[in-house]
């Protein structure tokens, strides 16, 4: 069985075509065994919560899962791992920019022995800006966390039951899909495909929230704290060395004054980086304080087809789980 999920936020009219277009696409080659995971990630919008829950209700193959707290994308992906049961599992977006007509080709690509297929763009139908955002990111993920030069992330990929069954210990509430992606998978290829014009609505993502969810790679390394490290030895090193040069051109010149400016730019420079590192280690305490305090990685407020996690229940059934998981 293939299970689709898809996080869904202020989902528009859309969704209901990307449905019917998935069938069709799996009809067509021959897959007839397959679940919908939709993840309504506390969209403000009641209009699309309404639409979602519909669908659930008219649609035993079709599980909702109604988040009461926006929790982000990577964590509404991880909600609908939970609860996805299928061998293979596809996850897409809400606004059709991922088509289902690529879906054969993720597949044929996983076939050949891959852990996990990720779909490449030929060219992304994104802004400028946020194109230029994503080759950044790609750059530091590469520097950082040691991602292949020749890797691109992207929201449409499929993967196996076991990576999903790895992914899912994850409990903590700040995910990072690229980061757990390479912890867990060995063989990880990119497959390109065709990036298609949103058709309705726009993008949820500001640079605010791109930020913070970029942020997020703190939890999968230690790699800034070994720059600071490093920095501290590095700049000890020099003032070292400064001070025994200024020592010795005081002895060997007595009359040399004391360079009081000098001192005030070495001490704002030392006391920056200082603060700066500062800010990163707090950010390591922070995360390490929020997962230690067991805060949720997602809030479900009710659920239809499903019962308990990996479990479906009668057709169209909604029921409460205002729970925490995580």
């Amino acid at each position: 069985m293939i299970s689709v999920i898809v996080p869904c936020y202020n989902s528009t009219h859309m969704l209901n075509c990307l449905i019917e277009e998935t069938r069709a696409v799996f009809a067509k080659i021959g897959v007839t065994e397959y679940e919908f995971v939709l993840v309504n990630d506390c969209s403000p919008n009641p209009e699309s919560c309404e639409r979602i829950l519909k669908l659930g209700k008219e649609n035993s193959d079709i599980k909702v899962i109604d988040l009461a707290k926006n929790t982000g994308q990577a964590n509404a992906q991880l909600t609908a791992l939970n609860y996805a049961e299928g061998d293979i599992i596809v996850n897409m977006d809400d606004d059709m920019q991922t088509h289902p007509k690529n879906i054969p080709v993720l597949l044929d690509k996983l076939k050949e022995g891959y852990d996990l297929v990720l779909g490449k763009y030929k060219k992304k139908k994104h802004s400028a800006f946020r194109n230029l955002l994503t080759k950044m990111d790609n750059i530091f993920e590469h520097i950082v966390m040691g991602k292949p030069k020749d890797l691109d992330f992207t929201s449409f990929w499929v993967t196996r039951k076991y990576i999903r069954d790895e992914l899912i210990n994850y409990t903590h509430p700040y995910a990072f899909m690229e980061g757990l992606f390479l912890r867990t998978a060995g063989k990880i290829a990119n497959v390109e495909i065709e990036h298609f014009e949103r058709s309705e609505g726009q993008s949820g993502y500001n640079l605010k929230k791109l930020i913070k969810l970029w942020s997020n790679f703190t939890n999968f390394t230690v790699f800034p704290l070994r720059i600071a490290g490093i920095l501290g030895i590095l700049f000890s090193f020099i003032g070292f060395i400064s001070a025994f040069v200024v020592g010795i051109r005081k002895l060997m010149d007595p009359s040399m004054v004391a360079g009081y400016a000098s001192i005030i730019c070495f001490m704002m420079i030392f006391f920056g980086v200082v603060l700066l590192f500062m800010g990163v280690i707090g950010e390591y305490v922070g995360r390490i304080f929020m997962c230690i305090n067991s805060a949720p990685q997602y809030v479900i407020k009710r659920t239809i087809n499903v019962d308990r996690k990996g479990e479906c229940s009668e057709n169209g059934t909604e029921t409460d789980d205002s729970g925490l998981n995580g």
